[in-house]
């Protein structure tokens, strides 16, 4: 079953839309947002934020030690002295070099969990989401989302969050220090910070809307990747190799078109924050160099300020660093959210309801459905109108015409992957949208003409991570003939199937399908062209099982073959989002209308 045809665009297309951006989403409305997700994390945060307070006391002690081995031990020519310095020096640099280890392992622990909970949280939202959303957005573009935009987010809170936190501890030190040994020197270092902020607040204002366009370009090259490597048998069998590598390198030009800028701006900050280091180094030999002659202060005291002008200007170089780090954050922080702020437009129901067990039928009253409207027209693209139909427990309902005329929408509304614009569809005369959607469910069984088949073992694909008897698979290999499949593969139900079951045949699989369907024992059974697609000696064998599988069962088939669906109870002719016919085939054959047209023309 088609459940929509995607109308965006083909992988031809001159334009690849994205994901739309919304509104704009400030950063501090952006990090009030990510603060939850950190939240389950406070004493892992709390742990490295004590060891970089750690960290950044130990890298204020160097220039220190150098200072007092200047001004105290070699001009006290205390040779002795001088070895104890060097030597507590050298210690030092030892222990931050553990501490810093130390901090990097906490990081990278805090990373990896971060980051698996935002996944958790992005996927179970979008596991929420209707059937609506995911035939208008690619499925590159999705895993995209969850993939990258979620890694960006990562390195926000792990190296960014404490490289920034750590330089602000740095240079609070530093400013302590350099104003107790010299106020006027300090304060002459400092009239380069104003400037240098001014210079990151515009930095920060021209970058941030270009990687938005990065990893909206990223996005759509993982999506057109996905896209061609799942269709390239229809690519080769076409020879279309070259039209597709064409794309591919005009996509990966626009999105190196984009991205240069963006690094081009923060490569240029970089270098900018160098020459204003430069700039300081000048002003602690011209001040402080004359502030020596004249003996306001020691050598050892501008030395300090050289050992700490590096270190001064390190959080400038952190942050500057860290500002391309934080762009791509926020910019994927504002696409993931934007897919968390999506509602779903099939709401479920509030309550748990009082259905719980098909006893009566299913009805449609007066329905009228819609899958988009046509642009610039506020009238609907009408799919189905006026569609009134009950089905009685225990009846074998067939669906059938041309194709596009409306049979496959009849079922996603059945099962609620879509609601209609008008109109009432109940169950037991309960609206169902007034019943949980998984309770709903629940009572369905799908096989479609498509077989989806996950990677994993025949058992995974049959159970679908359910807890299921073995008497349960075993009724359901039994009664679908599938036994045969299975002593012909290595380890019987633990065999393991390649994506989308590629190592079986098309009738394997779609026996595989049905076996599902009846390992879950549903009450309502719903066959869409599960036949269409198998060869007749394949579907001799399925149709054998299919008459077993649908005793005692409501069944809603919908089939091109009318050979499949002779003996239905009833038969709908839908033509043009309409029911034009209904009745056993033999009456339609009667009546001598469309539905003896359509089999006239299969059986002439």
């Amino acid at each position: 079953m088609q459940i929509k045809k995607r109308d965006k665009h083909m992988w031809f297309d001159e334009n690849l839309d994205d994901l739309p951006l919304g509104k704009k989403i400030y950063d501090r409305q952006l990090l009030k947002r990510m603060l939850p997700l950190v939240k389950p994390f406070k004493l892992r945060i709390l742990g490295g934020g004590l060891i970089l307070v750690v960290s950044s006391g130990l890298g204020l002690l160097p220039p220190l030690l150098l200072k007092r081995a200047i001004d105290v031990n070699i001009a006290g020519s205390d040779f002795n002295g001088l070895l104890i310095t060097v030597g507590l020096y050298v210690l030092l640099q030892l222990a931050t070099f553990g501490v810093n280890y130390l901090m990097l392992v906490v990081l990278e622990s805090l990373g990896v969990r971060i980051v698996s909970s935002l996944k958790e949280q992005l996927f179970g939202h979008m596991l929420g989401l209707d059937i609506a959303y995911f035939d208008q957005h690619p499925v590159g573009r999705l895993i995209a989302r969850v993939e990258s935009d979620t890694e960006a987010i990562r390195r926000l809170f792990t190296s960014t969050m404490f490289t920034v936190l750590g330089a602000v501890v740095s240079l609070a030190g530093m400013v302590l220090i350099m104003m107790k040994v010299s106020l006027p020197l300090f304060l002459a270092i400092s009239t380069l910070v104003p400037v240098i902020f001014l210079l990151t607040i515009l930095f920060q204002k021209k970058v941030r809307p270009l990687f938005l366009v990065v990893r909206k370009k990223y996005a759509e090259i993982v999506a057109y990747l996905t896209e061609m490597i799942q269709g390239m048998k229809v690519i080769q069998a076409f020879s279309r190799e070259s039209a597709v590598k064409q794309k591919m390198a005009q996509l990966n030009r626009s999105y190196i078109k984009t991205l240069l800028p963006a690094d081009v701006l923060t490569m240029g900050f970089f270098s900018l924050v160098g020459v204003f280091e430069i700039i300081g180094l000048a002003i602690i030999l011209t001040v402080g160099g004359n502030m020596v002659a004249q003996g306001l202060l020691t050598i050892g005291a501008m030395v300090l300020f050289l050992g700490y002008l590096r270190q001064f200007f390190m959080p400038v170089y952190a942050f500057s660093e860290q500002v391309g780090i934080m762009q791509r954050a926020f910019a994927a922080a504002q696409r993931v959210f934007e897919i968390m702020d999506i509602e779903p437009r099939v709401i479920n129901a509030a309550s748990g309801g009082n259905w719980d067990n098909f006893k009566n039928s299913i009805e449609f009253q007066d329905v009228d459905f819609s899958y988009v409207t046509r642009a610039g027209n506020d009238e609907p693209d009408w799919v189905l109108r006026d569609i009134n139909f009950t089905i009685t427990k225990g009846e074998k309902i067939a669906l059938v015409g041309a194709t596009g005329g409306g049979k496959s929408s009849i079922i996603n509304l059945m099962l609620r992957f879509y609601d209609p614009q008008a109109g009432r569809i109940s169950i037991d005369g309960i609206d169902i949208k007034e019943i949980p959607i998984d309770k709903l469910r629940r009572h369905f069984g799908l096989v479609l003409q498509d077989v989806f088949l996950f990677p994993g073992t025949v058992r995974e694909n049959l159970t679908l991570g359910e807890e299921m008897t073995g008497e349960q698979l075993d009724r359901a290999v039994e009664i679908l003939g599938l036994q045969r499949i299975l002593d012909k593969m290595p380890s019987g139900l633990e065999s393991e199937l390649a994506e989308r079951g590629a190592n079986l045949s098309q009738g394997e699989r779609q026996l595989v399908s049905f076996a599902r369907a009846l390992a879950f024992d549903p009450q309502i059974l719903i066959l869409d062209e599960a036949t269409s697609s198998v060869d007749p000696m394949s579907e001799r064998l399925i149709q054998q099982g299919i008459r077993r599988l649908l005793e005692g069962r409501t069944a809603v088939i919908v089939a091109h073959r009318l050979s499949t669906i002779l003996d239905a109870d009833k038969i709908m002719v839908i033509h043009k989002g309409r029911i034009v016919e209904s009745g056993r085939h033999s009456e339609l054959l009667e009546k001598n209308g469309y539905y003896a047209k359509l089999y006239r023309i299969q059986f002439a």
